[in-house]
């Protein structure tokens, strides 16, 4: 099955976002006799690509997305009840609340103009653009079906590369920690040979030769003694 396949028959997550509201809080009001107000978080939900949106308020819309994990078999993917409850929390600390995928803002395939277009459409993702239903291309509107294809094409090369780079950045992360020991053992090196403590012992290791060796290495050939011819008295004899 191909990426592409894959991506038609994945379902996406709405997209939600949160919002704190003013509401009356009933019990305090009779009791003071006066309007009182107390904070109420709600959760606002809308498939992507659709312009409907449902509101309700966190805490019980929090219990039904935990029955519908809890069913079996599940109605919902438990994954995003996990992103839904990380959201929540970066939410109420006045972070980002994080995104389902690769986000359409800043992807350079299409035009900033469209980009804003998608997201006000809640479709925040180039995985949402992948697999957005019929209604979210009418309401793209000409070009739709091409633009859809583009994230599907992207997606499709994005898995393609993705064993090469990991492969090139093992090998990368190799040839750094090898090259790390080089260095090192180059270091350890040099600081050996310049430590005095060595040159002392290398030193120390030179044998002494003194002259009686050298001569024992290469000994002298003795020469054998001449006969000795005793000496005639007298005159020398007349050569004829």
């Amino acid at each position: 099955m191909s990426v592409g396949e894959l991506i038609s028959t994945e379902e996406r997550p709405p997209y939600v976002r949160f919002e704190r509201q003013v509401v009356e809080d009933k019990a305090a009001s009779l009791r003071e006799g006066r309007y009182v107000g107390k904070d109420v978080d709600f959760v606002l939900v809308t498939p992507a690509g659709s312009k409907d949106e449902m509101v309700s308020k966190v805490d019980r819309w929090f219990e039904n997305m935990e029955r519908n994990v809890r069913a079996s078999p599940p109605r919902i993917n438990p994954r995003w009840l996990d992103l839904w409850k990380e959201g929540y929390n970066k939410w109420k600390n006045g972070q980002e609340m994080p995104l389902n995928g690769t986000p359409i803002k800043g992807w350079g395939m299409i035009s900033p103009a469209m980009q804003e277009t998608l997201i006000r459409m809640r479709c925040m993702t180039i995985e949402d653009l992948a697999v957005l239903n019929d209604e979210g291309l009418r309401r793209v509107g000409m070009g739709s079906m091409e633009l859809r294809n583009k994230a599907k094409n992207w997606l499709q090369a994005i898995k393609d590369q993705g064993p090469l780079v990991t492969q090139v950045t093992a090998l990368e992360q190799e040839n750094k920690i090898l090259k790390e020991q080089v260095e090192t053992l180059i270091t350890q090196v040099a600081s050996l040979k310049n430590a005095p403590q060595v040159q002392q012992q290398i030193v120390s290791h030179v044998p002494e030769i003194t002259a009686e060796e050298l001569l024992e290495d290469e000994p002298v050939e003795k020469i054998e003694s001449l006969p000795i011819v005793p000496k005639r008295r007298g005159r020398p004899p007349k050569v004829k």
